[in-house]
């Protein structure tokens, strides 16, 4: 186990503190220099067709353009929409998946007004393939992202947790 979670509670105050073994990646954010989004999602525990079906109907009820999807791990996806969208039908869109989307890509996307999707391969994965492309209309894929982006994030998602103090 490389990943220990530390809650300390002292009467209404708690800290939280986690160690654990990171990698660093790479990804892109969805914002564009026009203020407008890119749609993407972080997909996890769903089958590729449970991700093909939802983003089937989300892609046809928003007529979006073509959606690649991603994927270096089974059970674990990534997918690409590049049709300009405003930040508010972004999340209608990401709700209107919330049933296989990673809930701290929901999160994080909500917090920081952009969502941020890896491009590198994760440390004993292969790299990212397309393994299926979701076809309604084209859309190019113009580099014109605000950010490329590097940071640092846990090897594992779940670890042993410790209660320190409180109940």
């Amino acid at each position: 186990m490389t990943r220990i979670n530390f809650r300390i509670k002292i009467r209404t105050l708690t800290l939280f503190l986690m160690i654990a073994k990171t990698q660093t990646l790479e990804g892109v954010t969805s914002l564009r220099k026009d203020g407008k989004h890119i749609v993407m999602w972080d997909l996890e525990n769903c089958t590729l067709q449970e991700a093909e079906k939802k983003l089937k109907k989300v892609q046809k009820n928003y007529r979006l353009s073509d959606i690649y999807l991603t994927s270096d791990f089974e059970g674990s996806y990534r997918a690409w929409c590049f049709s300009k969208i405003d930040f508010n039908v972004f999340l209608r869109i990401l709700v209107d998946s919330l049933d296989i989307l990673d809930y701290s890509f929901f999160y994080y996307t909500v917090k920081r007004k952009k969502a941020t999707l890896r491009t590198s391969s994760k440390k004993g994965r292969l790299p990212q393939n397309v393994v299926k492309v979701l076809r309604s209309f084209h859309v190019p894929f113009v580099d014109s992202v605000v950010g490329k982006v590097v940071y640092d994030t846990g090897l594992e998602k779940r670890g042993k947790s410790v209660l320190l103090g409180g109940d």
